[in-house]
């Protein structure tokens, strides 16, 4: 069964088809997706792979498991995500492993997503309720260990909104006189700080955490940070933000890298 995936920019259409070694042969409907409620893992028919490669199926595993450590920080009582988070969470979505033009391609055609997918290299297709992945990106050459483009790529889908409105509303430990300029420096630092702290939750290979990360992890707990961040939850992000405040109005130097 093949699925056309068609270009609006010009470029000629290319076809994907089914993952047979990971799902064998199963009832679809016409347009290719499976029945049955379960996800599809897609792969491009001219790739040039046979059928039996193993590396496709330990990639849609290695993703499985980036995707089951996301789901144990977002836990919690109450916790109300978007449409498209829960979707991603509930993991009965496709997956599709492409090369970067058809990635570039299918973000472009992609009206509602989850994450940055300009940026970074997956991301998620709410409309098509598939997980579009950059094959040459988000994985080690010639294994299935995500890269740290494809952790931070997880985490940009997963950013909760609620999170992004409360820094803004807070001013972030600012003082009343402080510039426009100095109220958007503080948030993007927290932000920073509390991606860098979820990245290092989620296993980010060679990820140092910043000096600002570090204080926010140890003072405020890592998990809580994270929870913050993903789930603005209003009890973790005001634990979250008052942390940070303290330490910004010290003056401490603090660092939005990492």
């Amino acid at each position: 069964m093949l699925a056309a995936a068609h270009s609006n920019v010009g470029r000629a259409a290319f076809q994907l088809r089914p993952h047979d070694l990971l799902y064998p042969p199963i009832a679809r409907g016409a347009d290719g997706v499976a029945l049955d409620g379960m996800g599809t893992l897609w792969r491009p028919v001219d790739d040039g792979l046979a059928d039996s490669d193993p590396l496709l199926t330990r990639r849609y595993f290695g993703m499985q498991s980036l995707q089951l450590r996301l789901e144990q920080l977002m836990q919690g009582p109450g916790v109300l995500h978007s449409h498209g988070v829960n979707l991603f969470l509930k993991g009965r979505f496709d997956h599709v492993y492409v090369d970067t033009p058809a990635y570039l391609l299918l973000a472009q055609g992609a009206s509602q997503v989850l994450g940055d997918p300009q940026g970074l290299p997956l991301f998620f297709d709410v409309t098509g309720q598939r997980l579009v992945i950059d094959t040459s990106r988000c994985f080690v050459a010639q294994s299935a260990l995500p890269t740290a483009a494809a952790v931070q790529g997880v985490v940009a889908l997963a950013e909760s909104p609620q999170f992004m409105e409360f820094v803004d509303r807070c001013r972030c430990g600012t003082v009343a006189q402080a510039t426009d300029a100095q109220v958007v420096l503080a948030g993007n630092t927290l932000r920073e700080s509390a991606r860098c702290v979820a990245r290092h939750l989620l296993k980010e290979p060679t990820l140092q955490l910043t000096p600002l990360a570090a204080r926010l992890a140890r003072d405020v707990g890592a998990r809580l940070v994270a929870r913050a961040l993903f789930t603005g939850s209003a009890g973790e992000m005001q634990a979250t933000v008052a942390a940070f405040a303290a330490w910004w109005k010290q003056g401490q130097p603090a660092t939005s890298q990492g």
